[in-house]
């Protein structure tokens, strides 16, 4: 394949670049317009214009859930459940009976709260994303 290419692209380019008076001293009359060999390069740059800055992006935006699906809130790695999250918790709810949302089969609090202590209170905390219902706290319910 890399043998053709470099192959047919030196033929291409006698072609193009050839004045016609020597391939026709040579015997060979049949050869297509010069004006292919600008407007067929063209025809594919823009080609590939075209589908890198339209169709691709098109592609990647087609992917994405609505605004209103779960999976633009909770992720693979937002959703695994983190044994040492019970010292935030305590942080944000006082009480663990109490309850910081008000419908408690939605709530996802429950999925994160341990009964292991972190035994290094001054740690940063592992890389999560934040759940729906601490943005919900802070943001309205102050």
């Amino acid at each position: 394949m890399y043998f053709s290419f470099r192959l047919f692209f030196g033929l291409y380019l006698i072609w193009a670049l050839v004045p016609e008076s020597y391939f026709r001293s040579l015997g060979i009359t049949c050869l297509p317009n010069r004006y292919w060999a600008i407007s067929v390069p063209i025809f594919l740059l823009t080609a590939f214009a075209v589908s890198v800055m339209i169709i691709y992006p098109s592609l990647g935006l087609c992917m994405t859930p609505d605004i209103n699906d779960l999976h633009t809130i909770k992720d693979k790695v937002g959703c695994k459940k983190n044994t040492k999250m019970s010292k935030l918790i305590s942080r944000i709810c006082a009480d663990k009976n109490s309850t910081c949302c008000p419908n408690l089969e939605t709530c996802y609090k429950r999925m994160y709260e341990s009964n292991e202590i972190d035994p290094n209170c001054n740690s940063i905390p592992v890389l999560k994303d934040i759940e729906i219902w601490e943005v919900s706290k802070e943001l309205f319910l102050r």
